[in-house]
């Protein structure tokens, strides 16, 4: 078999594949992938307008989109990658997709706040990966390439260091991503489930709790975090080879934790001003990534406290 190609290892002098997506594409582009677009007033990167007196409390998203699942939202060439991805018909995935990062093109639009999805990419669950999906019925698995590239790296990283019969169960629990075009996303409460998931390029990571129950595995976030395991899975998230990273939120608590568990590893000060509290972030990481590879910002001057929020109603 090929060697798997890699991308330039992320560090403080490696160049940024980052480019924000500043221009608005036609219109036809943004009603063919946008599914805000109508919505919206007709226009692609913007927010859809406020209505009602309690505006602040009301939910931005479209009514069309208040549904449990955004799976008929995939193209059929989503719905062939899936079913050729799981079924194990092409080859090494992780090769598969890192051919395939920039044949696209531009796959996130506008913010991560306002935008969409071009050509989303499913991350998809394998006997390679140790990905487990949280909710597969809602289809809010899909980002874009470098985002699928990412997360099938590190699940392969997991199983490769969480070894023995007693790490069997150890795996990377994914959250919601975003839909299959990206949009607005509704959360079970029946508000705007996110103010950011719009793009592929944020997602909800739960915490790696090592030497699981062999029987019962975990199936939904935990607020336990084991320092060891997840301080190594962090700094397995920021070098990685696919995706520079910009910021990951979590709760101020388990920040605290980490700073006092890694203040003696030289890395926790490169990493931590990446690392932002965030209410309702207690039991997962949210990660949001660049477009290429790169050091932690992805640019230059980046100020990762200028992020904006991102609401866990879901």
């Amino acid at each position: 078999m090929n060697p798997l190609p890699m991308f330039p290892p992320c560090s403080p002098e490696s160049p940024t594949l980052d480019r924000p997506t500043t221009f608005e594409p036609s219109h036809y582009f943004c009603e063919k992938w946008n599914p805000d677009f109508t919505f919206n007033g007709r226009k692609c990167c913007s927010l859809p307008p406020l209505r009602g007196k309690r505006k602040r409390k009301l939910n931005r998203c479209s009514p069309q989109r208040t549904k449990k699942t955004y799976c008929e939202e995939m193209t059929q060439e989503q719905k062939e990658y899936s079913d050729a991805a799981s079924k194990g018909k092409l080859g090494d995935l992780l090769y598969f997709l890192t051919e395939k990062i920039g044949q696209s093109g531009d796959q996130a639009y506008c913010t991560v706040n306002t935008g969409f999805l071009a050509h989303g990419r499913q991350i998809i669950s394998t006997q390679e990966n140790r990905l487990f999906i949280r909710s597969p019925d809602r289809c809010l698995n899909f980002g874009t390439d470098a985002m699928a590239a990412m997360l099938e790296w590190l699940g392969r990283e997991i199983k490769i260091h969480f070894t023995g019969v007693q790490n069997i169960n150890v795996r990377l629990m994914i959250g919601d991503v975003a839909a299959p075009r990206g949009g607005c996303l509704y959360g079970r409460s029946g508000r705007r489930g996110h103010s950011s998931h719009t793009s592929g390029q944020d997602a909800d990571i739960g915490f790696i709790l090592p030497k699981t129950n062999l029987h019962y595995p975990p199936t939904q976030f935990t607020r336990r975090l084991d320092l060891e395991a997840n301080w190594w899975f962090l700094k397995k998230v920021f070098s990685n080879p696919y995706a520079c990273i910009k910021i990951i939120f979590l709760d101020r608590h388990h920040i605290h934790l980490l700073a006092q568990y890694a203040r003696n590893d030289p890395d926790w000060n490169t990493y931590r001003r990446f690392i932002r509290h965030m209410p309702g972030h207690q039991n997962h990481f949210h990660i949001r990534i660049g477009n290429g590879p790169g050091s932690p910002g992805c640019s230059p001057g980046f100020r990762p406290e200028l992020e904006s929020e991102d609401n866990a109603d879901s």
